[in-house]
């Protein structure tokens, strides 16, 4: 029995089944978009942040849009994706249950994405200060160890890596939080957005009989 068997027949029910859920979660590369959409929200509000004056109209709504419209995002992208296969993907995916929303997890998503933007928002206001370079760079580390660990899949291990490898680069450029921030979720959000729109393209051109 060779070891990729033999570690499949010691692996429980569970896990197997977590395993393929995850696999069936992910075909269809639209979980990808939503994450690439979000992350270029997150760019554009950061960009928004360093390009306005600090109390000006677009500073400010560059900071409300990044503490109420990225967690909006974020918990409404499983019903946004529900929608779309059931409506479109149906006859071709057939039915995929999805992972249920873990409350604990989201809350401290929209709890990070507020603390950040506060963050964001004073660095604006008194300049750069040295922490700034440490949080991008684990913010980088931290993303690209989550895309690894969650997504569970080829394409997510290696968008981790270069999540991680890019916000140690960014920290090092010795930039604003603010304008990091952008560079690394820009750089991220459009990878992304690429990466599932390539896997929906060729998901959706596969003969329907051929699909799990």
């Amino acid at each position: 029995m060779s070891e990729i068997s033999h570690n499949i027949v010691n692996e429980s029910p569970d896990a197997i089944a977590k395993r393929l859920m995850q696999k069936a979660h992910n075909r269809d590369g639209l979980p990808e978009i939503a994450i690439g959409l979000s992350f270029l929200t997150v760019a554009a509000t950061m960009w928004m942040q360093v390009v306005f004056h600090p109390g000006s109209m677009g500073y400010t709504a560059g900071f409300w849009s990044f503490a109420l419209l990225v967690p909006a995002m974020i918990l409404g992208s499983q019903w946004a994706i529900k929608r779309v296969r059931g409506q479109f993907l149906i006859e071709k995916a057939g039915y995929v249950q999805l992972k249920p929303v873990n409350r604990t997890r989201s809350g401290i998503v929209i709890g990070i994405a507020f603390v950040v933007a506060v963050v964001a928002a004073f660095a604006a206001i008194k300049g750069s200060f040295p922490p700034a370079s440490l949080m991008l760079a684990r913010t980088g580390i931290g993303g690209g160890l989550l895309a690894a660990l969650s997504g569970g899949i080829p394409r997510f291990v290696i968008g981790g890596i270069v999540m991680a490898a890019t916000g140690i680069l960014v920290a090092f450029s010795r930039v604003s939080l603010g304008l990091g921030f952008a560079i690394l979720f820009g750089l991220m959000g459009a990878l992304t957005l690429v990466s599932g729109c390539v896997v929906f393209l060729l998901f959706v051109r596969q003969p329907a009989e051929t699909g799990e």
